[in-house]
C-alpha cells in the first residue's frame, strides 16, 4: 500500500519516538534496579558490614582487656561490662539489619553469651589474683574463637554480600549503558535510513518539482519531462503540473494566432480610423465653412430684407401720393365747370402739364420694367433660396440686384412725387388761368379727364409695384427664417461633427492603446516554449 505524504512524514517522527520511549523504558528499567542495588549497599548491606566489623573489633578489644586484667592483674570490671554491653546492642541492631543471617547472628550471640560467662569468671579471678586465673584464661580460647569465627564469617558473609551487589549494580550500569548505547545507534540507523528516503520519496521530486516550475516562471519552457510515478501528494501535485503544462503548450500558439487577427483588426480598425478622422475633418472644415457662409447669407439677406421694407415703404408712400392725386384730378374736374372762364390761361399750363405728363409715362414705364424686373427677381430669389443650402452665392447676386432695383423704385419714386408736386403747380396755374379763359374748357377738361385716368393707370400700376414688393418682402422674410433655421442646423452639425471628430480621436488613440497590449500579449507568447 501506498503512503501519503502525511504518512511519509510521520514515519520518521514516529520511529523516533519509539526509540526514544525504549531508551527511556531500559533506562528506567535497569535504572530501577541499579538503584534498588545501590539501595541495598546503602542502606542495609554497608551498615551490616560496618555494624560486623564494629563488632569485630569490639570482641578483639574485649578479649585483649581480658587478657590485660590476667596478665596485670589490673581488672577494669565496669569498663569491660560497657565494652560488653555495646557488643550485645552491636549484635541486636546487627540482627535487626536485612540482608544478614539471622540464624547465624543468634548462634554468634548465643556463643558471645558464653564466651561472656567464661570470661567474667576469668576477670574474677584476675581480680582475687587467683593463680587458677591463667588456667581459665587458656580454657576460654575455644569460647573466643568460636566468637571470633563467628564474628569473622559474619563479616565476610557481609562483605561477599556487599562485594555481590557492587557486582550487580555495576553489571546492570553496563547493561544499562549497553541498552542504551545499542537503541541509540539502532536509532541514528533508523533514522538516517528514513531520511535519506524521505530525501529520495519526498526532498528530490519536490525538489525537482520546484526547479521545473521555476524553469517554467523564468524561461517559460514548457519542455520539461515531469516524473508522475509517485502515488502521493507530490505525484498528484506532478501530475497537475504536467496537466497545467499541457494546456499551458496550447495557450502560446491560440494566443499568438488571436494576437494577429488581433493586431490586423486592429491595423485595419487604425487605418479606418485614421481615414474617418480625415474625413470627419475635412467634413468639419466644410460645415465650418458653411457656417461662415450662411452667417455671410444671413446678414446679406437682413440686409435685403430690410430694404425691401424700405421699398414697401416707399411704394406705400408712392401708393398713397398716386390716390391722393387722383382724388384732386377729379375734383378738379368737377371744379372745371365753375372755372370756365379761366380755361384761357389754363392752356399753356395744360401744355407744361402735358408734357409733364409725357415725363410721368416715361416714369411710369420705368415703374413698369421696375415690377417686371422684381418680379423676375423675386422668382430668381426665391429659386436661390431653395438652393442656398448647398450653393449660397448666387443668392447673394440675386440680393445685389435686389437692392439695385430697390434704388431705382426710390429714385422713380421720388420722380413721380417730383413731378406729380410740378403737376399740381401746373393745375393750379391753369385754374387761375382757366378764370380767364373759358372757351378752350372742354378742351382742357378732356385734356384733365385724360391726365386723370392715365394718372389712375400710374397709381394702378404703383399699387401693382407695391404689391410685388410686400410679395419680395415676404419672400425675403421666408428666406430670412430658411437662413436662419438652416444656420442653427448647421451649427448644430458643426458642434456634432466636432463631438464626432472628438470621439474619433478617442477610438483612434484606444486603437493605438489596443496595439500597445497587443505587442505586450505578442512578447508574452513568445516567452513560452512549447
Amino acid at each position: 500500500m501506498a503512503l501519503r505524504l502525511k504518512q511519509k512524514m510521520m514515519v520518521l517522527p514516529v520511529v523516533a519516538s519509539v526509540f526514544l520511549v525504549a531508551i527511556v523504558a531500559v533506562t528506567v528499567g535497569l535504572g530501577t534496579r541499579t538503584r534498588a542495588a545501590s539501595d541495598r549497599i546503602g542502606f542495609s548491606l554497608a551498615p551490616s558490614v560496618s555494624q560486623a566489623q564494629t563488632a569485630r573489633a569490639g570482641f578483639a578489644a574485649l578479649h585483649q582487656d581480658v587478657g590485660d586484667a590476667v596478665a596485670l592483674h589490673a581488672v577494669q570490671r565496669q569498663t569491660l561490662e560497657a565494652q560488653v554491653t555495646e557488643l550485645t546492642t552491636g549484635l541486636k541492631a546487627l540482627r535487626g539489619m536485612k540482608d544478614v543471617d539471622v540464624a547465624r547472628v543468634e548462634a554468634l550471640q548465643e556463643a558471645f553469651t558464653g564466651y561472656w560467662q567464661e570470661a567474667s569468671k576469668v576477670v574474677s579471678l584476675a581480680a582475687q589474683n587467683s593463680a587458677g586465673a591463667d588456667e581459665a584464661l587458656a580454657k576460654l580460647a575455644p569460647a573466643h574463637k568460636t566468637v571470633h569465627d563467628g564474628l569473622e564469617a559474619v563479616t565476610a558473609q557481609q562483605e561477599a554480600a556487599q562485594r555481590e551487589a557492587f557486582t550487580e549494580m555495576e553489571s546492570l550500569h553496563g547493561t544499562t549503558l549497553t541498552w542504551v548505547l545499542l537503541l541509540s545507534v539502532a536509532c541514528i540507523a533508523a533514522l538516517a535510513a528514513l531520511t535519506v528516503w524521505l530525501l529520495r520519496e519526498v526532498t528530490l521530486p519536490l525538489a525537482r518539482l520546484t526547479e521545473t516550475a521555476t524553469r517554467i516562471a523564468r524561461d517559460g519552457d514548457l519542455t520539461q519531462p515531469i516524473d508522475t510515478s509517485a502515488q502521493d501528494e507530490v505525484g498528484e501535485l506532478a501530475r497537475s503540473i504536467e496537466t497545467l503544462m499541457k494546456r499551458l503548450r496550447s495557450v502560446p500558439g491560440t494566443l499568438h494566432s488571436v494576437v494577429t487577427e488581433l493586431t490586423a483588426a486592429a491595423a485595419r480598425l487604425n487605418t479606418a480610423s485614421h481615414e474617418q478622422l480625415n474625413f470627419l475633418t475635412n467634413q468639419s472644415r466644410s460645415l465650418t465653412e458653411a457656417s461662415s457662409t450662411i452667417a455671410e447669407i444671413a446678414q446679406t439677406s437682413g440686409m435685403a430684407a430690410s430694404r425691401a421694407e424700405m421699398v414697401l415703404k416707399v411704394a406705400a408712400q408712392a401708393d398713397a401720393f398716386s390716390s391722393s392725386g387722383q382724388v384732386s384730378i377729379e375734383r378738379s374736374a368737377e371744379g372745371l365747370q365753375q372755372i370756365r372762364q379761366r380755361v384761357g390761361a389754363l392752356v399753356g399750363s395744360i401744355g407744361h402739364l402735358s408734357e409733364q405728363a409725357v415725363h410721368a409715362g416715361e416714369i411710369i414705364g420705368s415703374v413698369k420694367d421696375l415690377a417686371d424686373q422684381s418680379n423676375v427677381l423675386a422668382l430668381n430669389a426665391a429659386i436661390e433660396a431653395a438652393r442656398a443650402g448647398e450653393e449660397g452665392r448666387g443668392f447673394a447676386v440675386v440680393a445685389k440686384e435686389m437692392r439695385a432695383l430697390s434704388g431705382q423704385s426710390l429714385q422713380s419714386t421720388q420722380r413721380i412725387g417730383k413731378i406729380l408736386l410740378e403737376i399740381n403747380q401746373a393745375i393750379r396755374q391753369t385754374v387761375s388761368i382757366a378764370e380767364g379763359d373759358s372757351q378752350k374748357m372742354e378742351e382742357g377738361i378732356e385734356q384733365v379727364l385724360a391726365s386723370a385716368t392715365t394718372l389712375k393707370d400710374i397709381t394702378q400700376v404703383v399699387q401693382e409695384s407695391s404689391q410685388a414688393a410686400r410679395q419680395i418682402v415676404a419672400s425675403v422674410t421666408q428666406q430670412n427664417a430658411g437662413i436662419t433655421q438652416m444656420t442653427e442646423v448647421v451649427t448644430q452639425l458643426s458642434e456634432m461633427m466636432s463631438d464626432v471628430v472628438m470621439a474619433t480621436s478617442n477610438a483612434e488613440e484606444a486603437v493605438g492603446q489596443i496595439n500597445t497590449s497587443l505587442g505586450k500579449l505578442q512578447e508574452l507568447s513568445t516567452s513560452f516554449r512549447v
